[in-house]
């Protein structure tokens, strides 16, 4: 199972060396594909952490070999308990450490012996209360070193690793599958940031919630998640930056490979205190490290409605080449919206040639506005599909914004509402079922074709609902991934990120960039 017997130092994330990237592969390796996890702490009493845990670990459908250690039990939830990880007669890949702070040195140095080189200490009561928990995180820094072990933490809600099957936290959220890689700064926050992708269908593949960044930091999980095929995005909360060279060194090669996201807060002086005392994360300057994202390529975001919507359109959209878009709206009104929003985001809309009016004088009524964006008068049907494909074709556009296309099931559902409302008008649960299936059926053709479409052309098509809860943000169809967003601001600024990485791509020169 293990073939690195050998311990050796290891660098302290804030303040140590960095570990080689082939080290950090190996021993994360251990950590998000484990065949065989202790928990130091487990519990079978509902509420505690080590119950938690010991149940996301079950519920999460890990399949390899699970050993609760608690000198106080002989079994907990049915399988066997042991004093100490040393009782355990077979080999261990990652130790889950959920004892308090007091205790974890021991667990640490347990860990050692026992030559598991990987751990999570979930405990919080480190740094970041001041210091006397600074010299207890410094004590188990030291036992790291000498151990060989490399761990995440301490404070942190724990890992995720969809495709090893490990779902370590403090929290019963289970993320699908998907091509995003989260790191987080604040466990609770990256809780709250799986649970709303889930919410709306945009997997997850692995989650860190880095804590307090004692051994491992940023930077290694960047490195990490930077090598692994099934990773198209890494999305990041970041409440302060560690190592700022080092770190900004490493972004600049991962982003050249694939997208990073970053939300950073303690932006304020009063979010720059309360980061201190949540993790010990020194915030430092914004501007600082606004400039040093800038320089890495990094794309950082304002909110995180944005993180999420920016993470999932770069992990299943063609990066665009400009800023130049092509808007299709089921109505005129949205169109004036979203060339007002185009604007606002520093996105171009360029008038139609002749030859793309001609096109579309064969598809709309005559009255059709005949500029872009493209009302299509109130049109359905085919005609809609063909309108969205002379635009996506259009050479002068990089990307396109479809309007209204899809999200009417709220509106059958008023329909239906309304109609039992009138005396003698039939309704039924059939025709409501029936009126649903068909929207259902026609709405998922469209995110077909679009997807097909973008596959095709090579350029982001996103679509925005007219219906706020009707459409998940990735809808998944034969042909791939298609995005659908909830308002025509949330679709410029995601295309405005998104050609902000496109310049910068540009911006590289030839010999320097990594082939993607």
């Amino acid at each position: 199972m293990r073939s690195d017997k050998k311990k050796e130092p290891i660098g302290a994330g804030p303040g140590g060396a960095s570990i080689i990237e082939g080290e950090i592969t190996k021993r994360l390796d251990h950590m998000f594909f484990p065949k065989s996890v202790a928990l130091i702490g487990a519990s079978d009493v509902p509420g505690k952490w080590g119950f938690m845990i010991l149940t996301d670990i079950i519920g999460g459908d890990y399949s390899g070999m699970l050993y609760p250690v608690n000198p106080k039990k002989e079994t907990i939830l049915g399988l066997p308990c042991y004093a100490r990880v040393q009782d355990i007669p077979d080999e261990v890949d990652l130790a889950v450490i959920s004892v308090p702070a007091k205790f974890v040195p021991a667990a640490l140095k347990d860990c050692a012996e026992k030559n598991i080189h990987a751990a999570v200490v979930v405990t919080s009561g480190f740094r970041e209360v001041g210091a006397e928990g600074r010299k207890l995180e410094d004590e188990i820094i030291t036992i790291a070193r000498e151990g060989g072990i490399s761990f995440v933490g301490p404070n942190t809600m724990g890992i995720v690793s969809k495709p090893g099957q490990v779902v370590a936290l403090g929290a019963p959220v289970f993320p699908s599958e998907g091509d995003v890689a989260l790191i987080s700064q604040s466990g609770n926050v990256g809780i709250q940031f799986i649970q709303w992708c889930t919410d709306k269908d945009v997997g997850i593949n692995y989650f860190a919630g880095v804590g307090n960044e004692a051994v491992l930091s940023a930077k290694d999980y960047l490195t990490y998640f930077a090598q692994r095929e099934d990773v198209k995005t890494i999305a990041m909360y970041m409440e302060g930056v560690s190592g700022g060279r080092e770190f900004m060194q490493t972004a600049k090669k991962v982003t050249q490979q694939k997208p990073v996201i970053v939300l950073k807060s303690g932006r304020s002086a009063k979010g720059s205190q309360a980061a201190s005392s949540h993790t010990g994360a020194m915030a430092g300057s914004y501007a600082t490290c606004r400039s040093m994202f800038r320089q890495c390529g990094v794309v950082e975001v304002d909110s995180p409605v944005e993180l999420i919507n920016v993470s999932a359109a770069m992990s299943c959209l063609p990066i665009p080449r400009s800023n130049r878009v092509g808007v299709v709206t089921f109505g005129g009104g949205w169109g004036v919206i979203t060339a007002d929003a185009c604007e606002r985001s520093g996105l171009e809309l360029p008038n139609l040639p002749p030859s793309v009016i001609q096109e579309i004088d064969g598809l709309l009524p005559e009255f059709w506005n005949r500029s872009n964006p493209v009302d299509l008068v109130g049109e359905s049907g085919e005609n809609v599909l063909k309108v969205l494909e002379v635009v996506a074709k259009w050479e002068e556009v990089d990307a396109i914004i479809a309007l209204g296309l899809v999200g009417v099931l709220s509106l059958v559902e008023n329909f239906v509402a309304c109609q039992k409302r009138i005396a003698g008008t039939p309704v039924s649960l059939e025709l409501k079922s029936t009126l649903i299936k068909e929207r259902i059926k026609q709405e998922n053709r469209v995110f077909a074709e679009v997807v097909r479409l973008q596959n095709e052309v090579k350029k982001p098509i996103i679509n925005v609902t007219l219906g706020a809860s009707d459409v998940k943000t990735l809808v998944k169809t034969p042909y791939g991934k298609a995005l659908c967003l909830t308002s025509p601001e949330e679709a410029t600024n995601v295309l405005s990120y998104m050609s902000g990485y496109s310049r910068y791509l540009a911006s590289l020169k030839p010999e320097k960039r990594s082939a993607a």
